[in-house]
């Protein structure tokens, strides 16, 4: 299972992608589709609760005779939490709600869900529907304990720690044995850091309403939100993409249908030159591992043809290792590393003929070798990856990377990295905005490795991968990203498609290989193995 299992609406989308939406941005999403475009609150109430109770009834039913607690605050989560109380109702559940207040200090719409329901319990006595508000946590422990709980408490919003009495709520839920649906976010989890304030509801499953809430997905997220269902509630496609467009700290899910409609293609009479020409410019010492995982990712993903540059030390080993895949050595200096002028003189051949340049895998931190790594930056105008070691170098030279990026340079660091670029100092809590604000920075393509993997655009585009699980947790798989990359944009795919295609794809095979295996068992280069079976079995395109 991936590391964030979300289920989305079946709304068809230009190429298939999802908003995934701050708090700020939900809230003006709202606003217009009420009060610009007429559709009434309670409408959308009501098509919010219709979906989370079908999805609650897919997940947990047969429906008839089960026992649902719902908990439902004064706002309008409460509302939607009253709602569905009365839709599981009548699928045949036998439902308790306890409301945290009564309906005079409820927002509109939950009023008005409140009504309905007293209605329905006063119109048939002993109908399984029973209306509680609540009075402590020794009520609610008096009361049959149920098959599920809802969790309609306090949903987006909440920037603060948790008040009394829920903050003492919260914690007795957790304790308990049955199965919890949150509606929207689980209470206590803030909506766009994905961190508890204070406490949070550890929820089996979230029902989210519109669109992904980037706090379900970022950060400790996905353990409070667990399974996450997306329902559609009427807002209009076209309301959803402006604010996800316009509001900073809001982002994009990408789908296979994503990675199929910017899958490149190879034309019918091809050749291997045509087919994208990528050059891996990597390896030292006793790291020959690195840059034959990458050099192999290239091919693996569709270059026709991939040369592997390294360290004329290692060069013979890796003619051995890359059968299919020339090498070439590039000279080292007598202190050590690569020589910088020498090596670059090397290379100039071939980046006049490559389309795409990936450096850093396995490359060391000699001084030479950094020098060579800033001075080979500084000369090409190729659109290139920067893994690894060539990270390492820029983070010594960070004028190279304002002066020279342009917007055609992919950089893929992990944490680690990433601070070592940035600064020891930046916030990696508030990881979606600070990937934002450091892509635009640098005028690069920003691939910030983590749970989730992050893909930022130098104007402010920022993309949430959703593939991939607990088994890419091994050495090497950073080197077949970045190979998958390079061999992407080396076959015309602007840089953040490549970047974003190439991590999809990357999750998608160590999917494919926890959906056999086990997932502790992976290592790299199955990946390599895995890559040719996903693009064969979801469909995509072999010719233009």
């Amino acid at each position: 299972m991936p590391l964030l299992p979300v289920t989305l609406p079946d709304t068809p989308l230009p190429d298939g992608l999802h908003p995934v939406l701050s708090a700020e941005a939900m809230r003006e999403a709202d606003r217009v589709t009420i009060e610009d475009i007429g559709l009434p609150g309670f409408t959308l109430m009501e098509s919010a609760s219709r979906g989370a109770a079908a999805r609650i009834a897919e997940r947990y039913g047969p429906m008839e005779g089960l026992r649902v607690t719902c908990l439902c605050g004064k706002g309008n989560n409460g509302g939607d939490g009253l709602a569905v109380a009365r839709l599981l109702h009548a699928r045949g559940a036998s439902v308790r709600v306890v409301a945290m207040s009564g309906p005079e200090a409820m927002s509109e719409d939950a009023a008005h869900n409140w009504s309905l329901l007293t209605t329905l319990a006063e119109h048939e006595a002993d109908n399984g529907l029973s209306l509680h508000r609540f009075d402590g946590l020794p009520q609610l422990a008096a009361f049959p304990t149920p098959d599920l709980y809802v969790d309609a408490l306090l949903g987006t919003g909440l920037t603060s720690d948790l008040r009394q009495p829920i903050a003492r709520l919260v914690p007795w839920l957790n304790d308990q044995p049955a199965p919890t649906v949150a509606l929207d976010v689980p209470t206590g989890l803030h909506t766009d850091l994905g961190v508890p304030l204070g406490d949070a509801v550890v929820a089996d499953a979230t029902v989210t309403m519109a669109a992904l809430k980037t706090g379900l997905l970022l950060n400790d997220g996905p353990e409070y939100a667990g399974d996450v269902d997306v329902v559609d509630i009427g807002i209009p496609a076209f309301v959803l993409k402006r604010v996800c467009r316009t509001y900073d700290g809001c982002g994009w899910w990408p789908t296979d249908a994503t990675a199929r409609a910017w899958w490149p293609r190879r034309a019918r009479d091809a050749y291997k030159y045509s087919a994208g020409l990528a050059l891996v410019v990597g390896g030292a010492p006793g790291m020959t591992g690195a840059p034959s995982m990458a050099a192999l990712a290239a091919a693996r993903i569709g270059a026709g043809y991939v040369q592997c540059a390294c360290h004329e030390a290692i060069a013979p080993t890796l003619a051995t290792q890359l059968t299919t895949i020339p090498s070439l050595a590039l000279p080292g200096h007598p202190d050590g590393g690569i020589a910088p002028e020498a090596g670059l003189d090397v290379l100039r051949d071939r980046l006049n003929q490559a389309q795409a340049l990936l450096v850093g895998p396995g490359l060391g931190r000699h001084p030479n070798t950094e020098a060579f790594v800033l001075r080979l930056l500084r000369h090409t105008d190729l659109p290139l990856v920067i893994d690894a070691d060539g990270l390492n170098a820029l983070a010594d030279a960070p004028e190279v990377l304002q002066n020279h990026a342009q917007g055609r340079w992919i950089l893929t660091p992990h944490a680690g990295e990433f601070k070592r670029l940035a600064g020891p100092a930046v916030d990696l809590q508030d990881r979606l905005r600070t990937a934002q604000e450091y892509a635009e920075r640098w005028n690069s393509v920003l691939l910030l490795k983590g749970t989730p993997s992050l893909v930022a655009t130098p104007d402010g585009t920022v993309y949430v991968n959703g593939t991939g699980n607990a088994a890419a947790a091994t050495a090497g798989t950073g080197d077949v990203l970045a190979g998958l990359c390079v061999g992407l944009l080396a076959q015309g795919l602007l840089p953040e498609r490549a970047a974003v295609t190439a991590l999809h794809l990357g999750g998608l095979a160590a999917d494919a290989y926890a959906a056999t295996h086990h997932p502790s068992s992976m290592i790299a280069t199955d990946l390599l193995d895995l890559v040719p079976d996903v693009l064969h079995d979801l469909g995509f395109p072999t010719s233009s």
